[in-house]
């Protein structure tokens, strides 16, 4: 072999490698999950708190999503604050907004925890569930997070299972 088939199969090698490479390292596209309550900053909230930890330990290609169907604040009220912070999330630059039809739109699966969603839900072209047997955090914070976190517990295992893993 000459120096120059040689330089031209080292160059084709090399090129061939690294794409290659990086297709190896190609990450799955990531699925939107939408959870909606009322306000966007309790239930909704931490739902997708709950589910995008449990995903990201599972390694599993979901992200979630909070959205209120009526907003009437913008920051997250103490009494959900105080225990999220001591459970290691941190929530003060969170502000609640209102679902949009690009929202439902951008999700594949959406939740409906304790609320009616206020835009044409046809714009969905999602699974869409209704949770509304998670009680109101505001008189028993402690039953309504683990009625959440049982709800993520399942979702996340149905989510595995379709997934095949």
């Amino acid at each position: 072999m000459d120096n120059a088939s040689r330089l031209a199969f080292l160059v084709v090698s090399t090129v061939l490698s690294a794409c290659t490479a990086r297709q190896a390292h190609v990450e799955p596209p990531v699925t939107q999950v939408l959870f909606v309550c009322e306000h966007g900053n309790v239930k909704s909230l931490r739902a997708a708190l709950y589910f995008n930890d449990m995903v990201r330990a599972r390694d599993l290609p979901f992200r979630a999503a909070s959205r209120g169907s009526a907003p009437d604040s913008n920051a997250v009220p103490d009494f959900v604050k105080a225990p999220l912070t001591a459970e290691g999330f941190d929530v003060s630059g969170f502000r609640p907004r209102a679902v949009t039809r690009d929202d439902l739109a951008a999700s594949e699966y959406v939740i409906s925890i304790s609320t009616t969603l206020p835009v044409d839900d046809s714009a969905a072209t999602t699974n869409i569930e209704e949770w509304n047997d998670i009680p109101a955090a505001s008189t028993d914070y402690d039953r309504a997070r683990y009625s959440i976190k049982g709800h993520i517990a399942d979702l996340v295992q149905r989510l595995e299972t379709e997934r095949g893993r």
